[in-house]
């Protein structure tokens, strides 16, 4: 579930307005409704923003997983048009139990704390590596990356724990057209993105993304998973 999470977390990039929401339905092979996201962007006079997406599981799948529920959040400010967080949250509950981590950045020093909450236990330490995003604020961020098209690594807390690294490509030629032919669209524009952490049995976490006219995610395929096939995140609102 925590993966599939994390493609939730993908399908909402490049907003621009003080107020936006959208939903996400993901399927899988024989769970045809495995999971539904409700993201929400807000910008504020101050020059701050918040990103808050809640994932929950549905029908057999919230059965197996005991109604799983994960929140992620971030929380910062914008420089020159540029999302820099402060702050990022991630909260994953079921029925019997539930773990909140806090991300907090301190930018200047170049650290990230990170304090673990799970029932009566609490700590506070220093993160493995330091990074200058988040995982939301990264995909809010890289339509500063469109323009270019060029391909390069991004380090942000809550991808991969080893250092948090995701590879972000901006498909060409026959890349391209085979990838439009996979999202069967197109229409709008495509980025590759490389998760580096192995995700079922897809080993580097493949996911392709199809971004609509109004910069939306309209779909997305995390490639090649065990057993059934692609898990498949489509824009329902």
């Amino acid at each position: 579930m925590k993966r599939i999470v994390l493609l939730l977390a993908l399908l909402s990039p490049l907003l621009s307005a003080k107020v936006l929401s959208a939903t996400y339905e993901v399927s899988y092979g024989i769970f045809q409704k495995l999971g539904i996201a409700e993201a929400r962007f807000e910008t504020k006079e101050d020059q701050t923003y918040s990103i808050k997406i809640e994932a929950r599981t549905e029908g057999l799948a919230k059965i197996l997983t005991n109604n799983r529920i994960e929140t992620y959040e971030s929380y910062g400010v914008i420089v020159n048009g540029h999302l820099v967080p402060q702050k990022y949250i991630k909260i994953r509950q079921t029925d019997a139990k539930k773990a909140i981590k806090i991300y907090t950045f301190d930018h200047p020093n170049k650290i990230v704390w990170r304090e673990n909450i799970q029932s009566d236990e609490w700590d506070k330490v220093k993160n493995d590596f330091y990074a200058p995003e988040d995982i939301l604020s990264l995909f809010f961020n890289v339509k500063n990356h469109m323009q270019s098209q060029q391909d390069r690594p991004f380090y942000v807390i809550g991808a991969n724990k080893k250092d948090g690294r995701i590879d972000v490509n901006f498909p060409k030629n026959e890349a391209l057209a085979e990838m439009k032919k996979k999202l069967e669209t197109g229409e709008g524009d495509y980025l590759k993105v490389i998760l580096n952490d192995r995700i079922f049995s897809s080993a580097n976490g493949e996911l392709l993304i199809n971004l609509g006219s109004d910069g939306l995610c309209d779909k997305a395929i995390l490639e090649d998973v065990l057993f059934f096939g692609d898990v498949v995140g489509l824009r329902v609102h």
